[in-house]
């Protein structure tokens, strides 16, 4: 299964309600470590994509129950990314995908950012 998806950066809000409502705490430091407001901007647009990504994904929408703090954003010591999962997104895998693993890769620019989640 595959995921992907792709956001204006200006269009992604990034006050403390909405960071609280789609981040882990880990991802929100990560994010808030940026001096500059336009690379945090463009960074809360990507993690926002990669939870999307994997979302669609794990084949879950909006009757789901899923949400946002399902799914958490980590990087490994070289900077690759990868993903935990909980709750609905968790059932879902275990239940779908097991033995499986979820690689994801997200990239972003001052204009966009974008994710993909694959399910291999």
């Amino acid at each position: 299964m595959v995921g992907i998806d792709l956001v204006e950066v200006s269009r992604v809000e990034t006050s403390d309600k909405f960071l609280s409502r789609i981040a882990h705490p880990a991802e929100a430091e990560y994010i808030c470590k940026s001096k500059c407001s336009n690379l945090r901007q463009q960074k809360v647009a990507a993690l926002f994509c990669v939870k999307e990504a994997v979302m669609k994904a794990l084949g879950l929408g909006e009757k789901s129950k899923v949400t946002f703090l399902d799914i958490e954003l980590c990087h490994e010591e070289s900077g690759k990314p990868y993903v935990k999962l909980y709750g609905v997104a968790l059932e879902k895998f275990n239940t779908a995908f097991k033995g499986k693993k979820i690689e994801v890769s997200l990239s972003h620019t001052k204009e966009y950012a974008t994710a993909i989640a694959i399910i291999v």
